[in-house]
């Protein structure tokens, strides 16, 4: 099966009517991200059953500029439980559905599959489950991020909620048995017959011009880049411009319509990894934000495009609403109203990506204000200690497993107090805490999300304040429905991949 048939396939299965120029999108989507072959010479090689697992991946957003993101994260997900419990002991979602498209034996035994990305507060999660039939049983598979470690341990799958939702909506996209059944039908005639390639060749003439413009930006036949935007007010190239800083380069793409500042660096060629290069990068902008006294923050991203790509802009979502009700009275706690203070500049530390200022702020919402008398132990300390078994009910498992990776057997209210506030408070020669290192930025921002929920929980329990906008009552003391206190959540961006709408 060649790419351009199999275009026309997917159109007419998944798209909307007459909008094929979207699909092509989605393709060239994919080519950007290596899901798929690139360019003249390679129109005419057959796509794999992973590849094309990949482009079926594609059409799960709305939008067609995301497709090669998306099927990137979504292929990577891991069955819940491993391999053993996994739909033909496939490991991840790609295998899983390329199984589908290679066997007619797994082709007649899966019933669907679902794929939905959930918002999570600022952040999409991802997810999906197949649902298959083997023998008598019909059974169920989860796949989640292969960074919930304790989900893909042997045995998982069985206490875990196959029906469950990490976030308040999210978009699914379901395709059932009859889908694969005639997809596969058409690869298998298609290999079959093993016809020559018939196309316009000059539909490549564009993409050669953008490959040609991608090789002055330093991509090479290996490259594999990685995308991080940038929000910045500094001096900035006008055009897409390659740099050199300490003897590496990478791509500044400029702001536009569609697009946020952002930089792009080759990992391969650069011979850096992820972590080293967010941690150049971020001394780069350190000196821009020097010479030129503005601010400029190395916000989140992806890697594994063969080319430099520019990030998209995520304006923040915003809310209104025609009978807009705020029916709420000022505290009369002076101590509550600087505890409030703090935690909206936490929050607002979060939005611009000053993760040391979000863990202290975050802090001091809980912090005791009495001073430890000799030989007693600090009250603030005590408190932690005394409600985070509570507390850890509400973060998500990869949060609380890299968390506890980074106390290290530290007791976690020392971590806390130690690691996380005298680190981001103070100069502190026993806890550093550097700013730019990109190390120390995955740690605090796992201490950031654990701050964050004790934040609230302090304020939700020490001060029982109502998160109701038109009642100072609590919900249950007014017999509402109380909502379940929402997952914390790092994001894929945190980890890497950036955030499609």
């Amino acid at each position: 099966m060649y790419a351009r048939p199999l275009s026309e396939i997917l159109h007419r299965a998944l798209a909307e009517p007459g909008a094929f120029d979207d699909t092509l999108k989605r393709f060239e989507s994919l080519r950007g991200y290596g899901l798929l072959p690139r360019g003249r010479k390679f129109a005419g090689v057959r796509l794999s059953d992973e590849q094309i697992a990949s482009v079926v991946l594609g059409f799960v957003p709305i939008l067609p500029g995301w497709a090669g993101h998306v099927s990137l994260v979504l292929g990577n997900l891991c069955a819940v439980g491993g391999p053993a419990s996994s739909f033909r002991g496939t490991a991840t979602l790609l295998d899983s559905i390329a199984s589908v498209i290679a066997e007619d034996e797994a082709c007649r035994s899966i019933l669907s599959f679902s794929f939905s990305i959930a918002r999570i507060r600022n952040d999409d999660g991802y997810h999906a489950k197949a649902l298959f039939q083997e023998g008598e049983l019909r059974k169920t598979v989860s796949y989640v991020s292969k960074m919930a470690t304790s989900l893909l341990s042997k045995g998982a799958e069985t206490t875990y909620d196959h029906d469950r939702m990490d976030g308040p909506s999210a978009r699914q996209l379901v395709l059932g048995r009859d889908f694969f059944t005639q997809l596969r039908r058409a690869v298998s005639l298609s290999r079959q017959l093993d016809l020559p390639l018939k196309t316009d060749w000059r539909e490549y003439q564009t993409e050669e011009e953008r490959d040609a413009f991608h090789k002055s930006l330093g991509a090479r036949h290996n490259s594999r880049f990685l995308n991080l935007g940038v929000d910045t007010q500094a001096v900035w190239p006008k055009e897409p411009t390659r740099v050199q800083f300490a003897g590496r380069h990478f791509v500044l793409f400029p702001k536009t319509k569609e697009f946020s500042h952002s930089i792009s660096i080759d990992l391969v060629n650069e011979r850096i990894s992820a972590e080293d290069a967010r941690t150049l990068l971020n001394r780069f902008l350190s000196l821009l934000s020097w010479c030129d006294d503005s601010y400029a923050v190395l916000e989140d991203g992806w890697s594994g495009n063969p080319i430099p790509v520019p990030v998209q802009r995520s304006d923040g979502a915003f809310s209104t609403t025609p009978n807009w009700v705020f029916s709420r009275s000022i505290p009369d706690d002076p101590e509550l109203l600087q505890r409030l203070a703090y935690y909206r500049e936490g929050l607002n530390a979060r939005h611009a990506g000053l993760v040391t200022f979000e863990v202290l702020s975050f802090f001091k919402v809980f912090e005791r204000r009495s001073r430890t008398k000799a030989g007693e132990q600090n009250s603030t300390k005590l408190w932690i200690k005394n409600v985070f078994a509570e507390v850890s009910a509400s973060l998500r498992p990869e949060i609380l497993s890299r968390f506890d990776a980074d106390r290290n057997g530290k007791d976690v209210e020392k971590y806390i107090f130690d690691n996380c506030r005298v680190a981001t408070a103070h100069a502190s020669e026993s806890f550093p805490s550097d700013a730019d290192a990109s190390p120390e930025l995955r740690r605090l921002y796992s201490a950031a999300e654990v701050t964050f929920a004790l934040a609230r929980h302090f304020i939700q329990t020490e001060y029982k304040l109502s998160k109701i906008s038109y009642s100072d009552e609590l919900a249950h003391d007014r017999g509402d429905p109380l909502p379940e206190m929402p997952k914390a959540d790092i994001g894929d961006a945190r980890e890497g991949p950036a955030r499609p709408q």
